[in-house]
């Protein structure tokens, strides 16, 4: 906690915070919705299935946490940098939404295939979800304030009495969370969902 007070202001925090608490929220009526509908669970598995890079699917042991790493520590956060460079609030948030309902659907038809595994399949999973979702949210928190000061930059154009602000310490906000919070916890996690969820899942069988 000291550590991300020393990167990050507490607005900003609190603001990771609460798109952490949608994300959560969001997994729980995405697994809610799944579990009551009873869906066509073959389609359902395939669409997921196509979700996912190859590369995670086909790849093991440290090959698989490395895989987890391009995706989620740069793919997906690239993706969300591009998306705030739109001046469009909130667009940027996209990518976490998919990332949150994916779980949530995958929750749901666990729980109906078999309750008891399906349970497993959640306790397994809230370590990695945590630390993945959280630095989601933590990258998206500073990048509200990015997207925030490019709307401002815009309005200025048609305004006589202009706000000042910094794209590039922006920017280098940006920068710094990423390199100091985001991508550590990314690979924290990547190892959590490779190693660990297994472990904890075995528990239940």
């Amino acid at each position: 906690m000291e550590i991300i007070s020393n990167v990050i202001n507490k607005i900003v925090f609190k603001r990771a915070t609460n798109f952490f608490i949608l994300g959560v929220a969001l997994t729980v009526i995405a697994t809610i919705i799944t579990f009551v509908i009873n869906p066509n669970l073959k389609e359902i598995m395939e669409g997921v299935g196509n979700r996912l890079p190859d590369q995670i699917k086909e790849s093991t042991g440290i090959e698989k946490v490395w895989s987890f790493i391009i995706n989620n520590a740069f793919i997906v956060p690239l993706q969300m940098f591009i998306l705030a460079l739109v001046p469009i609030q909130f667009l940027y948030v996209i990518s976490i939404i998919l990332t949150v309902s994916l779980p949530g659907i995958l929750f749901g038809v666990g729980l109906q295939v078999d309750f008891q595994k399906g349970f497993g399949i959640i306790i397994s999973s809230i370590p990695h979800y945590f630390f993945e979702i959280f630095a989601f949210c933590l990258f998206a928190a500073i990048l509200f304030e990015l997207n925030q000061s490019i709307r401002i930059k815009l309005k200025n154009i048609f305004k006589k009495d202009k706000e000042r602000v910094s794209l590039s310490k922006k920017i280098l906000e940006v920068i710094k969370i990423y390199v100091v919070l985001t991508l550590p916890i990314m690979i924290i996690a990547a190892f959590l969902e490779t190693y660990i969820a297994d472990i904890i899942l075995d528990l239940f069988h």
